[in-house]
């Protein structure tokens, strides 16, 4: 008995002492949510918001549905710059405290900067109706009326805000803006002076009204308040830089130079400024003082690094390309996941025509610096380059929303839509990158092209002309005037601006097939143009498009054995090209001579089976006879031999998609091969063309097809096989065109009859 006494009291004490620890254990979790968010509020008023962010990420840990903790979060990564993380938080502690009207505000705010205006709206919405006095709703709700184009809206709005508070400046700043929307310039110069009056420490009330003159075109009133914010505002270099921007866009380069020098001197540690100036020299061609700049901020600077990078891009940009990879693996070495060394490692891809290991590269990167432009212009040039034109437009986009204000985007996005036909926009754009940058050269010249092809003559020559005023015989701007000429009937100047070009390039086949036309219709003999042909190649003797142009003329004259002695040293001179071997096989068929130009062939092959040219010669012959097995069995042997052989590779890749039941991805890739090697000629592009087309991708078909119709014009089954890739798009006005194009020529092609029919059933 005594020893179940002594025993049973312990056994109560340690039950009760259990229940003690169950009870503090229940109350614990409270206790220490709130200590983490205490010691965050110590961390916060001691400025170490590290720390303060690690003690609220333990209190939510504990209770996710923590409100105060999310918002104070919310407004740690707000202050850190962090907007992805800032808008989870803020957002998240609106919808667990809807009292918390200041976390609603943030979260419309960012819906409304993500463009997300629906949301926004209704978020200022829920929260007006609730607190309908509340001036920041009231503002911000006047800011989406404003830029949904409801001005009354917003003018009420605006109305009473500023009766519930007339000192507040941000409502002035929106009221001007208002009024500028209204084109009431006089009315949003007041209000934005009324918000510096307002609140004359704040330097965006000067910057907003320094931004009115400037884009009004009042310089002196811009640089007065870029002068006044200078003074008033001398720990921050914003002010110089506006005014550099303002003498840059108002044709003032020293006036820039000198401020951003100033800017420099006064700011020495400043590493932006320094980059400033040294992509100012960059931009205006100044290399010498561009190198020097970059250095320059490069030794003072504390991280360096990333400025490496740049300058190792400019090295690239001026095809320094030793001093470009020796900067680029230097920084590599120290730290491979540099953006900047990245960049210019995918640009050396580009340029080794390694195109797909540069997309693979630029993928990382746009993902890792999803703000940054440059990534996806770059990412555009890979997909241009093998084909993807819409993949590379969709690129181009991004950059462009990244950066509005870089010509160079805007000149590429031009290109891409030239190329697909779309010239109304494609002149949009390179309006725009002119317009940002008048000295662009590539975007002017898209212009002109672009309002040429779609048939406006007279202002293509205007412009045209002028192009060649300021700089006088660039090859691309004659050939294209040439063009114009044509285009308005005025064929001695036409054939006047082809001779001034071939005298520049003597190679130029295309102005010299214009020429030989041009010189046709005034009456020259069929001798006399094979004369004006063969004294030009005397002028360059490797132009293998020259020489091609002979064969073909004297082909038609009959002259067949002068014919197949000038396609043999086009073989030579071009042993890739495919056309020599298809014209010579065309002449020893016409010449009945196919079976002596087949036992030539076998009987180089037997002597070495591997001759390239025995081979292409051989499946040429069999192509033409019709005998398309044999053929593609040479033009295998030809690419076992080299696989990177682009005669054979376009050849079969033609005939694969010729078959009845085609291999339309062993084709393609062929033509992908042949398009690598030889990205210019277009019967490869034409190949890959209709690759894409048997493929039903008729979107790339007719990039292809249409590069080909740049560049080679006057040759009507181009413009037939991009007719056929048009209507496969659905785009039946612009098919119904290029067939009409295609047809509208005296001359007979393989496809006419097709064409004809097809002109008949569409127009119906």
């Amino acid at each position: 008995m005594q020893r179940f006494l002594t025993f049973f009291p312990f056994r109560l004490f340690v039950f009760f002492l259990m229940l003690l620890m169950v009870a503090g254990c229940s109350s614990d979790p409270e206790k220490k949510k709130t200590d983490h968010y205490n010691k965050a509020m110590v961390y916060m008023q001691k400025h170490d918001d590290k720390a303060a962010i690690i003690e609220l990420r333990n209190a939510i840990q504990i209770d996710p549905k923590y409100a105060d903790a999310r918002y104070q979060l919310g407004l740690l990564y707000l202050k850190m710059g962090d907007g992805k993380k800032a808008f989870k938080e803020l957002q998240r502690a609106g919808s667990l405290d809807p009292a918390n009207t200041d976390a609603r505000l943030k979260t419309a705010e960012f819906l409304l900067m993500s463009r997300n205006r629906d949301a926004a709206r209704k978020e200022t919405e829920a929260i007006l109706k609730q607190h309908p006095d509340n001036i920041d709703a009231l503002a911000l709700m006047a800011n989406i009326e404003l830029i949904d184009g409801n001005f009354d809206k917003a003018d009420n709005l605006l109305t009473k805000a500023i009766s519930l508070d007339p000192k507040l400046d941000r409502l002035y700043s929106i009221q001007g803006r208002l009024f500028a929307a209204r084109k009431d310039f006089a009315g949003a110069e007041a209000a934005f002076k009324k918000a510096i009056a307002v609140s004359p420490d704040k330097l965006p009330n000067y910057q907003i009204l320094f931004l009115l003159y400037q884009s009004r075109g009042q310089v002196d009133k811009a640089e007065a308040i870029a002068r006044e914010m200078i003074n008033k505002f001398p720990d921050t270099p914003a002010p110089y830089i506006q005014l550099a921007n303002l003498y840059r866009q108002n044709g003032q380069p020293d006036k820039a130079e000198q401020t951003l020098i100033s800017a420099v001197n006064k700011f020495p540690d400043n590493d932006r400024l320094r980059l400033i100036l040294a992509d100012f020299y960059r931009r205006s061609g100044q290399a010498d003082k561009a190198e020097k700049a970059y250095l320059a901020a490069i030794k003072h600077s504390k991280n360096p690094l990333d400025i490496k990078a740049r300058l190792a891009d400019y090295y690239f940009e001026q095809k320094k390309y030793d001093k470009a990879k020796t900067l680029m693996d230097e920084i590599l070495a120290g730290n491979p996941k540099n953006g900047g060394a990245n960049l210019v490692k995918a640009k050396f891809l580009l340029k080794d025509g390694k195109n797909q290991d540069a997309l693979d590269l630029l993928e990382r990167l746009t993902k890792d610096y999803p703000r940054w432009p440059e990534p996806y212009f770059v990412k555009a040039l890979a997909q241009m380059n093998t084909g993807q034109m819409e993949l590379a437009r969709n690129s181009v986009t991004e950059a462009i929303k990244r950066n509005p204000r870089e010509a160079k985007y805007h000149a590429l996005q031009a290109l891409l839509l030239l190329r697909s036909r779309d010239f109304t926009a494609a002149k949009r754009e390179a309006a725009i990158s002119l317009k940002i940058n008048p000295k662009n050269f590539n975007a002017a010249l898209l212009l002109a092209k672009a309002v040429l092809f779609s048939g406006d003559y007279d202002n293509a020559i205007k412009m045209l002309v002028d192009m060649n005023s300021k700089v006088p015989d660039n090859v691309e701007v004659l050939g294209n005037l040439g063009l114009a000429y044509m285009g308005k009937k005025e064929l001695d100047k036409a054939a006047g601006t082809f001779r001034k070009l071939l005298s520049l390039k003597p190679g130029n086949t295309l102005a010299l097939l214009n020429l030989v036309r041009l010189e046709k219709k005034k009456g020259k003999t069929n001798q006399e143009l094979i004369a004006m042909v063969r004294k030009q190649i005397e002028k360059k003797p490797d132009s293998v498009g020259n020489l091609i142009l002979l064969a073909s003329m004297l082909m038609g004259e009959k002259q067949y054995d002068q014919a197949l002695a000038v396609l043999d040293k086009a073989q030579k001179l071009a042993p890739q090209d495919p056309r020599p071997y298809s014209l010579s096989a065309a002449i020893f068929n016409r010449q009945q001579k196919t079976g002596e130009a087949i036992d030539q062939y076998r009987s180089l092959l037997e002597q070495d089976p591997k001759n390239i040219q025995a081979l292409m010669g051989m499946g040429a012959l069999l192509e033409q006879q019709g005998n398309s097995r044999e053929a593609k069995r040479y033009y295998r042997q030809a690419l076992a031999a080299k696989p990177d052989f682009a005669a054979a590779a376009n050849n079969l890749a033609w005939l694969l998609a010729e078959e009845p039941e085609p291999d339309l991805g062993e084709a393609l890739r062929l033509a992908m091969i042949a398009k690598e090697q030889l990205p210019d000629e277009v019967h490869i592009i034409d190949t890959l063309g209709w690759v894409h087309y048997k493929r039903k991708a008729y979107s790339l078909a007719r990039n292809e097809f249409a590069q080909a119709v740049e560049k080679q014009p006057d040759m009507p089954t181009l413009r037939y096989h991009l007719a056929l890739a048009l209507f496969g798009e659905g785009k039946k006005t612009q098919a119904i065109k290029e067939l009409k194009s295609a047809l509208a020529g005296k001359g007979d092609f393989a496809q006419r009859r097709k064409a004809e029919t097809l002109l008949k059933q569409w127009q119906k």
